[in-house]
C-alpha cells in the first residue's frame, strides 16, 4: 500500500504558523494547482483546486519562509478527519482532506538576499 501526493503549485496567501497542543510548531500553507482543457466547443477552461497542507517540525521553519505567489513543488501523504459542525441547529458532519508534508521546494526566486534556504525535508 502507497499513499504520495506530489503537488507543484502557488502559495494563496503567507504560510501561517501555529503552535499545537504538544507544543510544537507547525505551518500551514494554502497551494493552488491549476488545469487547463479544451471543451467540445474548442475553448479552453480552467479549474484550480486548492490543497490545505500541514508542515511539522524543521519542515515548519523553511514553509514559513514561503510567501503569497511562490511557486512550490512538495511531496507528502494525503490525511482525512471528520469535523462535526452546527449548521442551522442542526449537527453536520463532513470530511475534510489535507496534506502532510515531507519534503518542500521553492521553485519560484526568492527577493531577500539573506535566506539562503531553497528546500527543506522533514526529521
Amino acid at each position: 500500500m502507497f499513499n504520495k501526493v506530489i503537488l507543484i503549485g502557488r502559495l494563496g496567501k503567507n504560510a501561517e504558523v501555529k503552535t499545537a497542543q504538544n507544543k510544537k510548531d507547525y505551518a500551514v500553507l494554502s497551494i493552488a494547482t491549476s488545469e487547463s482543457w479544451k471543451n467540445d466547443k474548442g475553448e479552453y477552461e480552467t479549474r484550480t483546486e486548492w490543497h490545505r497542507v500541514y508542515a511539522w517540525g524543521n519542515l515548519s521553519n523553511f514553509a514559513k519562509t514561503l510567501l503569497k505567489g511562490q511557486l512550490v513543488s512538495l511531496e507528502g501523504k494525503i490525511k482525512y478527519r471528520t469535523v462535526e459542525e452546527d449548521v442551522e441547529g442542526k449537527p453536520f458532519k463532513h470530511i475534510i482532506a489535507e496534506i502532510h508534508a515531507s519534503s518542500m521546494r521553492r521553485l519560484s526566486k526568492v527577493e531577500a538576499a539573506d535566506d539562503p534556504t531553497d528546500g527543506a525535508d522533514e526529521e
